[in-house]
This record gives structure tokens, C-alpha cells and sequence, in this order.
């Protein structure tokens, strides 16, 4: 029998009260950003900055936005030491923060929301995963990519299901000529060896990395060891005459660890992922878009409970889709409109248990799902003078059913406005308000079996979640410095949460609706010829309707990054304060202050050789990753050395 759970009906707060209690928030981050910068050089001779046109945009819509310094692309290969994760290089940016329980599937909070509310995006290719910690795109050697931008705020929703925390927008690195990278770390004896190659139209690119496992700074065992395999292939050619694209990645994992609190009494490991994804676009004609994409997975899952027995589950998936966009001009506005199927096949998991006393096994099938969903969608920009105005609507109609579980339909509407007012040439306000929707996952309805937390019975009678959000942004840019800062505030109601029915079995709920307001800013600094300061920081709360903190809590956190280029010299200083949290939702563990230091010095040796070396958490500072009950302690610290190659370009 299913049970009915009711709940009263909560006013909603409005939104001006939630923008106010934002700016009560500012003395909290300019205190941030103060304590960091006091530790650092005063500017002198400084020079005009090189402002480079980074479009901070829907970038599978008409709105182009504007420049943005918190929505510039992210490359792997310019941080001031190599990070080991798509999670590592994102928490780099103000209001992103490690999320869940750690190790190489580590996943990102965007101002407050994680799970499975933050989107993965590779090109066009939304990135799906079962797990209910969210998509990690773990799977993804940070070589393989381009640029990662963070998505924030309300207009995030254009991007459809699930984009309400934010998006994450990768793009696939593409080599011009021959490069190779060496690298090394002490950190579990971390390594890489990568090979790529690639001119105008095509490229190809290998990569094997991996590492054992780690300690803490207080010595303890991390189970963080795990061995990768990438091979990325793109191109560009004609097809019946006309202009297309493809680009494919394939990756296999091995032995991954799970890195979670109940290491040593619990291990959890995953001994094969595997990825298969791939994209075709097509110029059909001037103004015609066509892309088709598909994204194959595998992932065996290990739990073994010592003395007791071995859960053994393996699922896999096959998601595709198609996607038609029109982009024209109607009167003076830039208009785009299209339609796109996104399904899902063969969404399937078995598992195995097998008792340790008695070596007895027994077999079961723990999914049997599928999924399709429709989605029309339409934005538009218009330029008025100094006022920019850009607007999207996204319809979502989406079907889920399970092998003798029947079937559930869901559809919903989003959509965003935005304004742009340049006050003056160096004065920008920026105003954003969207609503989105996501609805539950079929993992999160139809799952019923082991997971790395433990037991889970899935829920079919989830509601979607609903988010409304608003931004209020101001930016300023000067000839020597830059700076941007948002207030924001985001409303989540039926917000689906895993709770616990017993001691070794979990469900789903829609259990929370609450409030998360924050701030956020970020700042660049041209002190001298080769020298460049970046500054930033962020705070935000997030509560409840019944007044206890939401999950995964978020510390309020500044920091400071000196950049130098000298001759053939490199150099870079990042240093990064985070303060304590102990307001954080009941089971979750507090946080305690950080400081986070990285540092990188490197040459150039002539002939297309350059030599680096660095260090992660230099200070060896002990810290958890997050609030979550089952997250780590933080690894220690880390130095290394990398040695990277890259011949001309033919």
C-alpha cells in the first residue's frame, strides 16, 4: 500500500524581502575579500588590462549577454596547479563548493543547490547520471577539455531539466599540431601521460591517468585510488555540401575508489566505468541548426560490508537525442525557436549479493526503466540603446516507466527575463528572474537496491521540484581593473531529498521548500607588466520553511590569485580562506575554517618544452570537503611536476 504524505501550504516570501536580506549579507563578503587582498603586493606601474570578449551566454540561444568576468570560460591548462576533476576545476570560481562525499566522483554545489539540480553539458549532449549525488562528468580527463563554463543564475533554466542550480558547459579541447603532457604528483603517486595532435579539421587525443590511495593531513586512509583511459576524436567536414561537425569521447575506468567516511569498515568501489558519447551537427542552411547526440554508460558498483557480505550491482544506459534550431531575425530582435527529443533506453541495473559467512548468492534486477521527453523552446534579444532585453520560454513534456511498475507523465513550463543597462561606459546592472523545473529521475522513482550509501526503494509518486530565482548583478571595468558583483535569491519548492527509513534503507521525498540568498563577487587587478591579481569571495544562507538549514552547506569563503609572467617564467599564487559553517541541516556535520593555499613556478626551455612545479594545499591544512555526513577529510598536501610539449602548429 502506498503511503499519502500531506503537508500544509507555506506562504511564499517576497522577493524584495529576500533581495534586502541579501545586502545584509555584504559587510560578510566584503570582509572576505578584504582579509584576502591584505596579504598581497600593493599594484605599482600598473599597466592597461587586455580585456579579452568572453560571452557569458545561453549558449543554445539568441541571447549573447555580455561580458562577464564570473561566466569567462574555464581552461584546465591555466590554473595554478593541474586539478584532478571537472569538480576541482569549477570550486576554483566564487559560489561553487564541493558537494557529496569525495574522491574522483566528486559533484559541485552552485550557490547553495547541488544533486541532480546542477546540468552537465558536453556541446549540446546533456550529461545524465543515475546516482543521486549528481553528475560528476568524472569521467572526463581534464585534458580532454577546452573550457568548462559555470552557468549561474536564474537563466539557466533555458537549458531545460534540472538547470536550475546552474549549468555546466564543457566544451572538448581540440589540439593544433602535436602536444604531449608528463605529469606527477605525490598526492597517492598521481600521474598522467597524454598525447594529442590535431590541425583545422580534426584532431585526435589519448590520455591514461591515475593515482592510489591518499592519506589526510591527519594520516588517515583515503580510498581515492582509481586508473582512467580517454580517447577523443573530433572533425570537421562537408556532408551533401554542407558544413558539419562530430566529435565523440570514449572512456573506461578501473577501480575506482569511493571516498567516503565509512572507509575502512564499509569499501565501496567501482571496478569498471565505462562512457561511449558522441555529437554530429549539421548546417542544414543559413539559419537551419541540426545536431544529433548519444551517450552510452556503464558503471559496476562494489559494496563490501567486512565479515558480513559483497553487494555486487551493474547498470548501464543509453541516452540519445536530437535537436533542430532555427535562428532568424524578427523586426529588430534576434529570435531563436526549436525543438528537441532527449530519451533514454535500457536504463537497467542487477545485483548480485553474495554472503561472506555462507558464500550463498542471490540475483535480482534492481531497474528496468525508460524515458522520453519532448521540449519546445524559444528566446529572444533585442538591443534598445543602452537597454539590452532578452526573454526564453522552455515547454518540457516528459514520459517515465519501469518494468512492472507502470508509467508516469510530467510536463511543465520555464522560462527567464533578463535586462542590460549600460549606465556608462564603465557601468553595467543586469537584472534576471526565471522559474524551472525538474522532474524526478527514474532512479529516483523506479531504483530499489544497493547503492554507496546503502539501501534505497525509489518513490513513483514524486512531484516535480520548482525553482524561481532572481539576480541582481553589477559590473564596472576600468583600464586597469574589473570587478563584478550579484545578489541573488532562489525559492525550491517540493525539492526531492533521499531520508532515511531505517537504519539500512532510504527513500524519496519531497520534502524541503525553503529560501537561499547570497552574494557573490569578483575581481581582476593589472598590477605591473606580467602581474595580475584576481580577487574573490561569496556568502550565502539557505533555510528552510520550518527554519533548519538546507542540505550541503555552503561556507562563506574569499580568495586571492597572483598571476606572473616574466621571460620565460611563470608563476602563480592562489590562496583561498574558508570560514566556518556550523549552521548546517540536521544530520549534515559543520565546517570548520580552511586555508587553502596552491602555488605553481614553471620555465619555458625553449623548443616547445615547458617544465612546472606545484603544490596543492601546501599548508597541509586539515578540513573537510563538505557538510555532507559521509564526507572526508581533505587530502593532504600535494607537490609535483609536469612537463608539457607543443610543436607549431602546420
Amino acid at each position: 500500500m502506498r503511503r499519502v504524505l500531506t503537508r500544509p501550504v507555506v506562504p511564499r516570501q517576497d522577493y524584495c524581502l529576500l533581495m534586502s536580506q541579501a545586502f545584509v549579507q555584504l559587510p560578510r563578503l566584503w570582509t572576505c575579500l578584504l582579509a584576502a587582498s591584505l596579504a598581497l603586493p600593493a599594484a605599482a606601474e600598473p599597466q592597461a588590462l587586455e580585456h579579452i570578449t568572453v560571452r557569458a551566454r545561453e549558449a543554445r540561444g539568441a541571447w549573447t549577454g555580455v561580458d562577464s568576468l564570473l561566466a569567462a570560460p574555464l581552461s584546465p591548462r591555466e590554473q595554478t596547479a593541474p586539478v584532478l576533476s571537472l569538480a576541482d576545476l569549477a570550486q576554483l570560481q566564487p559560489s561553487i563548493a564541493l558537494a557529496g562525499q569525495g574522491g574522483l566522483l566528486q559533484t559541485v554545489s552552485i550557490r547553495g543547490i547541488s544533486g541532480q539540480q546542477v546540468a552537465n553539458f558536453w556541446s549540446n549532449l546533456p550529461i545524465l547520471s543515475d546516482r543521486r549525488a549528481g553528475t560528476a562528468s568524472s569521467f572526463i580527463d581534464p585534458m580532454m577539455l577546452g573550457t568548462l563554463e559555470v552557468l549561474r543564475g536564474p537563466s539557466s533554466v533555458y537549458y531545460g531539466n534540472g538547470a536550475g542550480g546552474g549549468v555546466l558547459q564543457l566544451a572538448p579541447h581540440l589540439p593544433e599540431g602535436l602536444e604531449a603532457r608528463l605529469q606527477w604528483g605525490s598526492e597517492g603517486d598521481e600521474n598522467l601521460q597524454y598525447l594529442g595532435a590535431g590541425d583545422e579539421s580534426w584532431s585526435v587525443a589519448v590520455s591514461r591517468r591515475g593515482a592510489d590511495d591518499s592519506k589526510t593531513a591527519d594520516g588517515e586512509a583515503l580510498n581515492s585510488e582509481f586508473e582512467q583511459y580517454n580517447l577523443q576524436l573530433t572533425g570537421r567536414f562537408e556532408l551533401a555540401g554542407r558544413e558539419a561537425e562530430f566529435e565523440q569521447l570514449i572512456s573506461e575506468g578501473r577501480d575506482i575508489g569511493k571516498s567516503n567516511a565509512r572507509f575502512p569498515g564499509r569499501t565501496t568501489d567501482y571496478p569498471e566505468e565505462r562512457h561511449w558519447l558522441g555529437e554530429l551537427s549539421v548546417v542544414l542552411r543559413e539559419d537551419w541548426n541540426a545536431s544529433l547526440y548519444y551517450h552510452y554508460q556503464e558503471l559496476d558498483t562494489r559494496v563490501e560490508r567486512p565479515g558480513e557480505r559483497i553487494n555486487f550491482v551493474a547498470s548501464e544506459s543509453l541516452d540519445w537525442g536530437a535537436r533542430l534550431v532555427n535562428e532568424r531575425e524578427l523586426g529588430r530582435a534576434d529570435f531563436n525557436w526549436g525543438i528537441e527529443y532527449f530519451g533514454r533506453r535500457g536504463v537497467e541495473s542487477r545485483e548480485r549479493e553474495t554472503s561472506l559467512e555462507t558464500g550463498a548468492s542471490t540475483d535480482q534486477q534492481t531497474l528496468d526503466a525508460e524515458q522520453d521527453g519532448i521540449d519546445l523552446f524559444a528566446d529572444a534579444f533585442r538591443q534598445l540603446g543602452p537597454l539590452g532585453l532578452a526573454a526564453g520560454l522552455r515547454w518540457a513534456w516528459q514520459d517515465q516507466q519501469a518494468d512492472g511498475q507502470g508509467s508516469t507523465d510530467d510536463h511543465a513550463l520555464s522560462g527567464f527575463l533578463r535586462a542590460d543597462w549600460q549606465a556608462s561606459e564603465q557601468w553595467l546592472w543586469s537584472l534576471e528572474l526565471a522559474r524551472g523545473t525538474r522532474f524526478a529521475g527514474v532512479s529516483e522513482r523506479y531504483f530499489s537496491g544497493t547503492t554507496g550509501r546503502g539501501q534505497v526503494l525509489g518513490n513513483p509518486g514524486l512531484d516535480p521540484e520548482e525553482t524561481l530565482g532572481l539576480d541582481l548583478g553589477l559590473s564596472w571595468r576600468g583600464r586597469h581593473a574589473q570587478f563584478e558583483l550579484h545578489l541573488y535569491g532562489m525559492r525550491i519548492d517540493d525539492y526531492i531529498e533521499r531520508v532515511d527509513v531505517s537504519d539500512e534503507l532510504q527513500t524519496f521525498l519531497n520534502l524541503t521548500e525553503g529560501e537561499i540568498i547570497g552574494a557573490e563577487a569578483f575581481g581582476s587587478i593589472a598590477l605591473r607588466d606580467g602581474w595580475n591579481l584576481d580577487l574573490g569571495g561569496q556568502v550565502l544562507e539557505a533555510e528552510g520553511d520550518n527554519g533548519t538549514a538546507l542540505a550541503d552547506a555552503v561556507a562563506p569563503s574569499a580568495f586571492a590569485a597572483l598571476r606572473a609572467v616574466q621571460g620565460p617564467w611563470t608563476g602563480a599564487l592562489r590562496f583561498e580562506y574558508r570560514f566556518s559553517e556550523n549552521d548546517v541541516a540536521p544530520g549534515d556535520t559543520p565546517l570548520d575554517s580552511a586555508r587553502l593555499l596552491r602555488a605553481s613556478l614553471g620555465r619555458h626551455l625553449g623548443r616547445g618544452l615547458h617544465l612546472e612545479l606545484w603544490g596543492r594545499n601546501l599548508l597541509d591544512d586539515s578540513y573537510r570537503l563538505g557538510s555532507d555526513s559521509l564526507a572526508t577529510e581533505a587530502p593532504e598536501r600535494s607537490v609535483g611536476i609536469t612537463l608539457a610539449w607543443r610543436g607549431e602548429p602546420r
